[in-house]
């Protein structure tokens, strides 16, 4: 939602493609301890109240609007309530994919199988493929150190049936179908378009090394354990804004897919165990009949259950044992963007289940059975309660954001430190056991953003990891019983407000640089700002409004506008004074108490505040009583739209006064906090 393009990226597209737009702005710095509370609702100012009047501020505006955005309002295809439009779409992408792990030399090949299918009212001429393990090909551009393993090797690209060959840079491509791949990415010109309604077939073959631990999001140790993810050629996300979404993956950015099924397959040695998205179709083919029976003890059982332990390790007892000595492994997973699975002959298998609310939030309907799964080495010593830390989370966010719509969840121990894909996390072996809840509570939060709700990760980082980080904070307060974390992001926001370096929330993921504050600016500055935002408008209303934003983007792609349009409805008012200094310059906020002129009795209170930052708010004033009652006053944030800097207001209290401070409840992002109290 802006005119200016300030970090508006072209890439260089074949005729047909449309480039994608990096939407980008400055950010005001957070600095907030809060409290696991709900926010008190405003109420009316004192009603002597004056404000000096001074030129309006430059941050009071309204909220820029996007082209692209206005365009899909007109086409129908998006709304300025916050919802899809009549007109929205979607396209859709089925994989089926057959694929080896050679554990001794970290080798991974495979074949997949894609259905296209084109939702758009567009003819599509060309299609973007992304490769992602070319990212550890020498000489792709990467902004994150990372190990050499000469990348993804193509060994067939069909489409329609018919071979596609290769076009290498600066040469003439022939009639027909033919690709080029340019780091990370492949565009793929067809033959024949794929028209509205229509679809396709692509075929690859393909093979690549899972680099080491210590690569981003995937990897293994030593050979004993895998975390394999972006590893399967996969088609990009077309959609109603942008069209071909053609960043290439750097290292940094993640992931903007389209949803769709997958029914993989993978083989590896037997007495390997394989923990993936999706459900294990085979399991009488794969896991001995003990593991079975154990399974199913867990889903009917109130305490988990050790599916497989160090006695169970090794071909014939974990698995099955048969002649060949490889066995495959059989998934199936419904309306997800993604697929990655991780893999060990020495993980231990807890298993349980967690109940959800049904779908349709029908009280009257059975709740949903949700199967739990944790695969952990046994040096993991912190992960022995990991089934029950994954149980919680999927139930909490269950309960308050929207049911989760598939049928199993697992975390999975290994090399990466956290990261998430659907129904599965890869999180590491901490050292405390409140380290591994907190990480898998953060990746889980995940489901729902992005992984329910498919927003552009990449383009607004702060739409997946802000939301999962307040959400997160959230699930850990009702697990550990105090917001310990809570504070923590607040320490984060205020370092990154006193970096010279401080980068705003709404940059793309790969635009921060090397000493920018992508961290904070994208997970808990954004968290404090939902929090913040409570102070506003009530607890009560940004809970609803993350359910209905849920419900409205479920399996679909939302851009800020959508969430933004979407809170002021359910809200009712206009909150463009908060959007754009909050999420598009790097603005503060410091309101202080200038004087406090009591009456004889010490009853009615003369108050005198100042504005001092550049992103204004509601005065939300605590008055702390003789008798140790605390009165809370909030003036709106009205009194500085016009621009003034200094408002005065009397107020009559029950008892004496004892002192008064602002932003008692640290909800808002006062960036010095000693001037808000009287006396000093």
């Amino acid at each position: 939602m802006q005119t200016t393009d300030e970090a508006r990226a072209v890439a260089a597209v074949e005729p047909g493609l449309r480039a994608p737009v990096l939407r980008g702005a400055l950010l005001a710095g957070v600095l907030l301890a809060a409290a696991c509370r709900p926010a008190p609702e405003p109420v009316s100012p004192a009603p002597d109240g004056s404000v000096e009047a001074v030129a309006p501020r430059h941050f009071v505006r309204p909220l820029p609007v996007d082209s692209q955005f206005e365009a899909a309002v007109a086409r129908g295809t998006r709304t300025r309530a916050g919802e899809p439009g009549p007109n929205y779409w979607t396209n859709r992408v089925d994989y089926r994919i057959e694929a080896r792990l050679n554990p001794a030399t970290a080798e991974v090949e495979g074949e997949e199988w894609v259905t296209y299918h084109n939702h758009s009212p567009d003819t599509i001429r060309t299609m973007v493929v992304r490769l992602y393990q070319n990212l550890f090909r020498p000489g792709t551009p990467k902004n994150r150190t990372v190990p050499t393993t000469g990348g993804m090797e193509l060994r067939r690209v069909v489409v329609g049936g018919s071979t596609v060959p290769e076009m290498a840079r600066g040469e003439e491509a022939p009639a027909g179908a033919s690709y080029r791949i340019d780091g990370t990415v492949m565009q793929l010109r067809l033959a024949e378009p794929i028209p509205p309604a229509g679809s396709e077939t692509l075929e690859f073959a393909w093979r690549f090394e899972v680099p080491p631990a210590g690569t981003p999001r995937h990897g293994h140790i030593d050979h004993r354990v895998y975390n394999v993810a972006q590893w399967y050629p996969q088609i990009a996300t077309y959609d109603d804004l942008d069209g071909w979404h053609t960043w290439p993956y750097l290292g940094d950015g993640e992931f903007y897919l389209e949803y769709g099924d997958f029914d993989v397959a993978i083989t590896l040695p037997e007495g390997w165990l394989v923990a993936a998205t999706g459900e294990l179709l085979n399991a009488d083919e794969v896991l001995s009949d003990k593991v079975r029976e154990r399974l199913a003890q867990a889903r009917d059982a109130d305490d988990p259950v050790h599916v497989v332990t160090r006695e169970d390790f090794g071909a014939g007892r974990a698995t099955r044992q048969i002649p060949g000595g490889e066995l495959t492994w059989q998934f199936s997973a419904e309306d997800v963007r993604d697929f990655a699975f991780a893999a060990s002959s020495e993980y231990l298998w807890d298993a349980t289940h967690a109940i959800g609310p049904d779908s349709e939030r029908d009280a009257d309907a059975a709740p949903d059975t949700i199967a739990v799964h944790a695969f952990y080495t046994p040096d993991a010593t912190h992960w022995r309660e990991a089934a029950a830390f994954v149980r919680h989370a999927v139930a909490f966010h269950a309960e308050h954001w929207h049911p989760y719509v598939w049928p199993q969840m697992t975390g999975a121990s290994g090399p990466v430190g956290g990261m998430e894909y659907p129904m599965l996390t890869f999180v590491a072996a901490f050292n405390s056991a409140r380290l591994v809840y907190t990480v898998l509570n953060h990746e889980i939060g995940h489901m729902w953003y992005p992984m329910m709700v498919g927003s552009n990760e990449p383009s607004y980082p702060w739409m997946d990891e802000g939301f999962a980080t307040y959400i997160e904070n959230y699930a850990n307060a009702d697990f550990f019983g105090d917001t310990r974390d809570w504070e923590a992001s607040a320490r984060s926001a205020t370092e990154a407000l006193a970096s010279p370096n401080h980068t705003p929330v709404m940059r793309h993921a790969d635009l921060h640089g090397p000493s920018g504050t992508r961290g904070a600016s994208s997970y808990h500055k954004p968290a404090m700002l939902l929090r913040s935002l409570e102070g506003i408008i009530g607890r009560d209303d940004v809970w609803r409004s993350l359910r209905e934003y849920s419900d409205s983007w479920l399996f679909r792609h939302p851009a800020p506008a959508d969430f933004f349009n979407l809170v002021e409805r359910i809200a009712g008012r206009d909150l463009d004074w908060f959007w754009y200094p909050w999420f598009y310059e790097t603005v503060g906020m410091d309101q202080a108490i200038a004087a406090v002129e009591l009456s004889a009795d010490g009853r009615h209170a003369t108050v005198t505040v100042e504005d001092r930052g550049e992103a204004p708010m509601p005065v939300r004033l605590t008055f702390t009583l003789e008798n140790g009652d605390a009165v809370q006053q909030v003036v709106p944030v009205d009194v500085w739209l016009t621009g003034a800097r200094t408002w005065r207001g009397s107020f009559e209290l029950a008892a004496p006064v004892a002192g008064v401070e602002i932003d008692a409840q640290q909800l808002f992002l006062d960036v010095e906090r000693a001037n808000n109290r009287w006396p000093r």
